[in-house]
Protein backbone atom coordinates (compact mmCIF):
# COMPACT_ATOMS: atom_id res chain seq x y z
CA UNK A 1 0.00 0.00 0.00
CA UNK A 2 1.29 3.43 -0.91
CA UNK A 3 1.64 5.93 1.94
CA UNK A 4 -0.59 8.97 1.36
CA UNK A 5 1.17 12.30 1.17
CA UNK A 6 0.33 15.31 3.26
CA UNK A 7 0.00 18.40 1.11
CA UNK A 8 3.11 20.58 1.36
CA UNK A 9 1.80 23.80 2.89
CA UNK A 10 5.19 25.44 3.23
CA UNK A 11 8.48 24.28 1.68
CA UNK A 12 10.37 24.72 4.97
CA UNK A 13 8.08 22.12 6.55
CA UNK A 14 8.51 19.40 3.91
CA UNK A 15 10.77 17.25 6.10
CA UNK A 16 8.47 17.62 9.10
CA UNK A 17 5.47 16.78 6.92
CA UNK A 18 7.16 13.60 5.66
CA UNK A 19 7.85 12.49 9.23
CA UNK A 20 4.34 13.42 10.29
CA UNK A 21 2.84 11.55 7.34
CA UNK A 22 4.78 8.38 8.21
CA UNK A 23 3.68 8.48 11.85
CA UNK A 24 0.03 9.15 11.07
CA UNK A 25 -0.01 6.47 8.37
CA UNK A 26 1.35 4.01 10.97
CA UNK A 27 -1.63 4.82 13.21
CA UNK A 28 -4.08 4.17 10.38
CA UNK A 29 -2.21 0.96 9.54
CA UNK A 30 -2.53 -0.30 13.10
CA UNK A 31 -6.28 0.39 13.28
CA UNK A 32 -7.97 -0.61 10.00
CA UNK A 33 -11.38 0.70 11.15
CA UNK A 34 -10.04 4.15 12.08
CA UNK A 35 -11.64 6.67 9.72
CA UNK A 36 -10.07 9.84 11.05
CA UNK A 37 -9.43 12.30 13.82
CA UNK A 38 -8.77 15.98 14.39
CA UNK A 39 -6.19 17.86 16.42
CA UNK A 40 -7.28 21.06 18.14
CA UNK A 41 -5.67 23.50 20.49
CA UNK A 42 -7.32 24.54 23.74
CA UNK A 43 -9.02 27.58 22.16
CA UNK A 44 -10.96 25.27 19.82
CA UNK A 45 -12.28 22.95 22.50
CA UNK A 46 -15.99 23.04 23.38
CA UNK A 47 -17.09 25.47 26.09
CA UNK A 48 -18.11 22.69 28.49
CA UNK A 49 -14.45 21.61 28.86
CA UNK A 50 -12.58 23.38 31.64
CA UNK A 51 -9.24 24.18 29.99
CA UNK A 52 -7.65 25.63 33.14
CA UNK A 53 -6.47 22.19 34.28
CA UNK A 54 -5.20 21.04 30.88
CA UNK A 55 -1.44 20.89 30.35
CA UNK A 56 -1.23 19.77 26.72
CA UNK A 57 -1.22 22.12 23.77
CA UNK A 58 -3.00 19.83 21.28
CA UNK A 59 -5.95 17.51 21.81
CA UNK A 60 -7.25 14.58 19.79
CA UNK A 61 -10.91 15.11 18.93
CA UNK A 62 -13.46 13.60 16.57
CA UNK A 63 -11.88 10.15 16.74
CA UNK A 64 -14.04 8.11 14.36
CA UNK A 65 -14.22 4.46 13.37
CA UNK A 66 -16.09 2.75 10.53
CA UNK A 67 -17.15 -0.14 12.76
CA UNK A 68 -17.82 -0.42 16.47
CA UNK A 69 -14.66 -0.85 18.54
CA UNK A 70 -14.17 -1.81 22.15
CA UNK A 71 -13.32 0.78 24.76
CA UNK A 72 -9.84 -0.74 24.92
CA UNK A 73 -9.31 -0.36 21.15
CA UNK A 74 -10.57 3.22 21.30
CA UNK A 75 -8.16 4.02 24.13
CA UNK A 76 -5.26 2.31 22.31
CA UNK A 77 -5.91 4.33 19.15
CA UNK A 78 -6.24 7.54 21.16
CA UNK A 79 -2.99 6.84 23.01
CA UNK A 80 -1.10 5.93 19.82
CA UNK A 81 -2.21 9.17 18.17
CA UNK A 82 -1.34 11.17 21.29
CA UNK A 83 2.09 9.55 21.52
CA UNK A 84 2.81 10.13 17.83
CA UNK A 85 1.84 13.80 18.11
CA UNK A 86 3.85 14.29 21.31
CA UNK A 87 6.91 12.63 19.74
CA UNK A 88 6.88 14.73 16.59
CA UNK A 89 6.29 17.97 18.52
CA UNK A 90 9.06 17.22 21.01
CA UNK A 91 11.49 16.38 18.19
CA UNK A 92 10.35 19.21 15.94
CA UNK A 93 8.53 22.05 17.74
CA UNK A 94 7.73 23.67 14.38
CA UNK A 95 5.34 20.76 13.76
CA UNK A 96 2.87 22.37 16.17
CA UNK A 97 2.02 24.85 13.43
CA UNK A 98 1.27 22.02 10.99
CA UNK A 99 -0.84 20.05 13.45
CA UNK A 100 -3.07 22.67 15.03
CA UNK A 101 -6.57 22.49 13.60
CA UNK A 102 -5.84 19.63 11.20
CA UNK A 103 -8.09 16.72 10.43
CA UNK A 104 -6.58 13.43 9.31
CA UNK A 105 -8.78 11.00 7.39
CA UNK A 106 -8.24 7.61 5.83
CA UNK A 107 -8.09 7.75 2.06
CA UNK A 108 -10.29 5.24 0.28
CA UNK A 109 -9.70 4.18 -3.29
Amino acid sequence: MKMPQIVNLNPQFSRVERELSARIWAVFGRFPDLCGFSLQDRTSLPDYIDTSSLRDELFVTELGFSAPVSELEYEEAYQLITDAVADIVSERPEAMELLRGRTFARTLH
